[in-house]
């Protein structure tokens, strides 16, 4: 049976992301904001799935939104005190500004068409403080090549036995993971998740366009300028002023 992706990956995700290191990735992103947001600033988390990361920084942050496109993905955290809002993070419902909106695990990539993207643009330009900023990280194609050699990865987590299949069309430049999911009953569903792996320019032009400069481009989880080498970038931009 196909679903929605994250319909029953969301009954999976923390064994796919055992491995995943939610304090360190926060505490990059609080050095991020460190000096460029006050505590009592407004945060907006963007694709923010099952909120282990939006836990950690609203212990600091207290005025924290988090929102994501999928309700299941935001069912499955436990942390009820937050405010969850469900959305397409192209298409946001915000009437109020933020100072700080930012996006992790490569979400941005999960938007398929230019013209979506630069949508994404457009409402944070709309969203953000004067002084405000928004950060975000983003596969490349480093990461896409590398990663698809392991095509296949088998688990059990929470009664659930599932296998992800992992490819990268070099011409689409789609990365592409087949889900095959089998709960305790017997039941099978598989999920589709695409992700476009777009060139670095394209961020830059078309943030440009709807008002966007890029304060800092990072290879992710540091504070160096991206390079050839790099599998992550770590967008940093602001409005032009």
């Amino acid at each position: 049976m196909k679903v929605k992706p994250y319909e029953q990956v969301s009954a999976i995700y923390d064994g796919l992301m055992k491995k995943l290191d939610y304090d360190s990735w926060s505490k990059y992103i609080l050095l991020i904001a460190k000096d460029n947001v006050k505590d009592k600033a407004k945060f907006l988390e963007l694709g923010a799935g099952n909120c282990k990361m939006a836990k950690i920084l609203s212990d600091k942050y207290k005025n924290y939104y988090a929102s994501d496109i999928s309700l299941s993905m935001l069912r499955s955290g436990v942390n009820n005190n937050l405010k969850k809002i469900c959305c397409d993070m192209t298409s946001l419902p915000f009437k109020e500004k933020f100072d700080f909106v930012f996006s992790a695990f490569d979400s941005v990539n999960y938007i398929l068409k230019k013209k979506s993207l630069q949508n994404l643009f457009k409402e944070i330009y709309c969203l953000l403080e004067e002084d405000g900023m928004f950060t975000f990280d983003a596969s490349l194609e480093k990461n896409s090549l590398n990663f698809s050699i392991s095509k296949s990865t088998e688990g059990r987590h929470n009664d659930y036995q599932y296998r992800m299949l992992s490819k990268y069309n070099k011409q689409s430049r789609i990365h592409s993971n087949h889900f095959y999911i089998r709960d305790e009953f017997g039941n099978e569903f598989k999920e589709l998740h695409k992700e476009k792996i777009y060139k670095l320019d394209t961020y830059f032009k078309l943030a440009e366009k709807e008002g966007l400069y890029t304060e800092a481009c990072y290879d992710c989880f540091s504070f160096k300028d991206v390079n050839e080498n790099s599998q992550r970038a770590q967008f940093v931009m602001r409005k032009i002023n």
